[in-house]
């Protein structure tokens, strides 16, 4: 289940993201600016990126618990 809400939650901001790389980001002498949204697709892409992680090393770990032979 929290595999597919991450997979969700990352499908949301990919857009955001590719427009992050591109037109989204002005400049002037100090600073870089970057729009409200497309920040806030960054940001959502991200957690739905550390969801999967998280999700992804749970699922390893309970792999790799159930072959040891020292569960048995």
């Amino acid at each position: 289940m929290w595999s597919a809400v991450g997979a969700l939650v990352l499908a949301a901001g990919t857009p955001y993201c590719s427009a992050a790389l591109g037109w989204a980001a002005t400049q002037d002498d100090k600073f870089i600016y970057v729009r409200e949204d497309v920040a806030m697709g960054v940001i959502v892409s991200w957690i739905g990126c550390t969801i999967l992680a998280i999700a992804f090393v749970v699922w390893m770990w309970k792999r790799l618990r159930r072959r040891s032979p020292a569960a048995a």
